[in-house]
């Protein structure tokens, strides 16, 4: 273009604010339909075909069943840690208290008192009165102080269906012997959860089901045996577990089928004898597992 047609070309439109705009717009229009870009979206929809989103929620649920036993499992194992330890600390509690409330140096050996001899299959002459003053202190632990309430709720659990530590039998009042008795003839705590005492063989026996009468009721799982340390005056386990095969149990010398059931006071995950778990409160007192030191108590049941 020369100068001439410069200098007599029109001026230019002078374009408003708001001419302005839709020129924009109209523009911005028009490049957008006559672009390759609108042709490629008009011939392939942006989403997902029914197969696509039926693979994914088949792959999303083969995750799922292969997580959720998992997490159920340890779901589970905590909640019976946490109840576990709940019902160990209100019965030590409760110890206490019942010792202050008597104004005992010990209340273990009170209890425990037989001038007799062994044979004599006389009662311990304190027994009746530390098993009420001990239910009264765990009802108050709870808060409970009516006297309706402070009448013990007892449960007989003869029928049952306990298992061992490793589900491998099934308990009865006979595969224990006096070991049993706090657990078949017990009492049912405020919060469902079972408590039961009982003076048997010279030890203040307590058995604790964490959860009564919900499963999965078995030894070491939410059923525990401990006794009182006559010297220390509290809440203890039976004893360190010895374990032994089924071979050497088979082999061993047993005068009756409780003393082998009960031999070496048993936690053991490959253990078949009739008492498996009756010494798992060690372990649970140390929280260590009896199979693998790597990991707690709770952590490894079974």
């Amino acid at each position: 273009m020369d100068r001439e047609e410069l200098r007599i070309a029109p001026p230019p439109e002078k374009i408003g604010k708001t001419n302005f705009l839709s020129y924009l717009i109209d523009t911005i229009y028009k490049s957008y339909h006559n672009c390759d870009i609108t042709h490629h979206l008009k011939k392939y929809k942006i989403g997902f075909t029914l197969a696509e989103v039926l693979i994914t929620l088949g792959i999303i649920g083969v995750v799922a069943a292969m997580t959720m036993p998992s997490l159920i499992h340890k779901f589970q194992n905590k909640v019976l840690e946490t109840q576990y330890k709940k019902a160990v600390s209100i019965v030590s509690q409760a110890i206490l208290k019942a010792k202050a409330d008597y104004g005992l140096d010990n209340f273990a050996q009170y209890c425990t008192y037989y001038p007799y001899a062994s044979d004599s299959g006389k009662p311990y002459d304190n027994a009746a009165e530390c098993y009420e003053n001990l239910y009264k202190s765990l009802l108050n632990y709870e808060g409970i102080t009516s006297i309706y309430n402070n009448t013990p709720t007892r449960v007989i659990r003869l029928n049952d269906d306990i298992k061992t530590y490793n589900n491998k039998a099934k308990l009865t009042i006979s595969s224990l012997a006096g070991l049993g008795t706090p657990l078949y003839y017990t009492n049912r705590m405020p919060d469902g959860s079972y408590i039961g005492f009982s003076i048997v063989e010279g030890n203040f026996l307590i058995t604790i089901d964490t959860n009564g009468a919900k499963k999965p009721n078995k030894l070491g799982h939410d059923i525990f045996f401990f006794k009182l340390d006559k010297q220390k005056d509290m809440i203890t386990y039976l004893s360190e577990p010895k374990n032994y095969t089924d071979e050497e149990i088979a082999n061993g010398n047993y005068d009756s089928e409780w003393t082998a059931n009960r031999a070496g006071n048993p936690c053991n995950i490959t253990s078949s004898q009739g008492g498996n778990g009756i010494g798992c409160s060690y372990y649970a007192s140390m929280n260590k597992c009896p199979s693998d030191s790597s990991k707690t108590y709770f952590e490894c049941l079974p």
